[in-house]
């Protein structure tokens, strides 16, 4: 009897064990909440790991989770956002834009950045102005003759 009792009762916990540490599968959509375009290449995180995922060309993205896990959604000029997934199985999402303001910044050899006032000689500086006064969809045929090299 007790034998039988030690079993069912180890059987009920290693049930509620496996029962909280399967995964499943999150999919979902990122869009612009701008105008709702969908945004490719979107950074889709499992928070506090190193799983993770990004969208696809149609804003789409699916995802394996834990259960009580929190998804945190990054992309270039835009604002993070996390969000608790719960019980949910599908998770659309909108990124609000977050342009900042970027310093003007000189690359003078293989990776290495300088402020343009820190550098000892002249610097060729094009802005993006001269770039589409020529209709050249080639961007280094558009800078050609505008700038010396």
């Amino acid at each position: 009897m007790k034998k039988n009792l030690l079993l069912l009762m180890l059987g009920g916990w290693l049930c509620v064990v496996h029962g909280y540490a399967q995964n499943r599968t999150v999919t979902g959509k990122v869009t612009a909440a701008s105008d709702g375009t969908p945004l490719p290449g979107v950074n889709v995180l499992l928070k506090g790991a190193s799983t993770g995922s990004s969208t696809n060309a149609d804003g789409t993205f699916q995802i394996q989770v834990p259960n009580a896990a929190t998804l945190v959604f990054s992309f270039i000029g835009y604002s993070s956002k996390e969000i608790a997934v719960g019980n949910q199985t599908t998770i659309n999402v909108s990124l609000t834009d977050d342009i900042k303001q970027l310093t003007e910044v000189v690359v003078t050899a293989v990776g290495i950045e300088r402020s343009n006032k820190t550098l000892g000689y002249s610097v060729e500086r094009l802005s993006a102005d001269k770039l589409v006064q020529k209709s050249e969809p080639d961007v280094l045929k558009a800078m050609q003759g505008k700038i010396p090299g």
